[in-house]
């Protein structure tokens, strides 16, 4: 098998090395002491997701928290009005509360593992990539088989956008959600996350939505502003000597005359090109023999195209390369034979010589 080369590889390349790099980045923040990465990273608050509930550690016991009521606990509450700006939510899901399956891999495949379980997500679960988002960790490595052993996580975007939206209400956009089991797993939280990218920043685009009305309301009275001052210097030109109003008609004078003669100068150029019309149909007359008839004729720019009938075809190549107006005269096509005329059928071009200018 050949190796891949090109765009190919420099795809692949790219995706080993940004997956070397998450798993780096994870085994050097397991190394940090837990309470120095805590203040690195920001507080971390956990939710676990049963399905229509969420449930939140409250003094080492479980509170259980209904999605519509979400919006009304005091617990959540907290967590909007404090520490919001530096909490990252990680949202729990038991395996119950997941379609989970482990398939078997190409080892080849494992460079770029997501994109291949996106293609084939609908062959291994009945949702394609657009229906579910997923998540994955590789179990082992069969090198004598050359296959991986993956582990799928599958999250259905119904079941998924009911818990963002839920969570919205109270201003609170998930970080990660992940299978409960392997939570704590830092290193693995990047390609077990069930919260699609585009999902957190649709969340907070819809967060910000009233912080960006103010500032286009800002922005549209800035314009108002603006618009007041040009148009008091509006009025303050419209005052200004009318010389400037007999300035601009003697400069459309001007390019109008430029133009007038552009144009008189292109007229001479083209009858400098190339004969009229008329002189190549005279031309035409006089060179093509009697036994000759034009059924078409064609003028492209310096190119003229003839087809027609003759008793002598061969010889309208030298008639017509005699003539001061046409050179590099030659065929288009074989020559036929008209069976009902017995006449030569042919079609040719030839290229018009530039008049010389007088």
């Amino acid at each position: 098998m050949k190796a891949h080369s090109g765009p190919v590889a420099g795809i692949n390349l790219v995706q080993s090395m940004k997956g070397f790099w998450r798993w780096w980045a994870g085994e050097l923040e397991l190394l940090i002491p837990a309470r120095l990465r805590q203040r690195l990273q920001g507080r971390e608050r956990r939710l676990r997701f049963t399905g229509d509930a969420v449930e939140v550690d409250v003094a080492g016991q479980p509170q259980s928290i209904a999605l519509d009521q979400i919006n009304q606990d005091p617990t959540l509450a907290t967590w909007q009005s404090q520490d919001r700006q530096h909490t990252r939510l990680l949202v729990t899901l038991p395996d119950a509360g997941l379609l989970h399956k482990v398939i078997q891999l190409p080892a080849a495949t494992e460079p770029r593992l997501a994109t291949v379980l996106g293609y084939e997500l609908d062959r291994h679960t009945p949702f394609t990539p657009e229906q579910a988002s997923f998540g994955y960790r590789v179990l082992g490595r069969d090198r004598a088989a050359r296959s991986l052993e993956v582990e799928l996580f599958v999250m259905p975007n119904e079941q998924r956008q009911r818990l963002v939206d839920a969570l919205e209400t109270c201003a609170l956009v998930p970080a990660w959600i992940v299978p409960e089991r392997l939570a704590n797993d830092i290193s693995l939280r990047h390609q077990l996350n069930l919260m699609p990218e585009s999902s957190v920043v649709s969340s907070r685009k819809r967060r910000y939505a009233g912080r960006l009305a103010l500032l286009c309301l800002v922005l549209a009275t800035v314009a108002g502003l603006f618009y007041l001052q040009q148009l008091h210097l509006q009025r303050l030109r419209e005052q200004v000597t009318p010389l400037q109003q007999d300035a601009q008609l003697a400069e459309q004078v001007r390019s109008e005359a430029d133009a007038l003669e552009r144009s008189a100068r292109f007229v001479v150029q083209r009858r400098q090109q190339q004969p009229s019309v008329l002189m190549l149909l005279d031309e035409l007359t006089r060179q093509v023999p009697d036994n000759t008839w034009v059924n078409r004729l064609e003028l492209k720019g310096r190119e003229l195209q003839v087809q027609g009938e003759s008793s002598n075809a061969s010889a309208l190549i030298s008639s017509l390369e005699s003539s001061e107006f046409l050179r590099d005269v030659s065929f288009t096509s074989p020559i036929t034979i008209n069976p009902r005329s017995r006449k030569e059928r042919f079609s040719l071009k030839a290229e018009i010589e530039r008049e010389e200018a007088p």
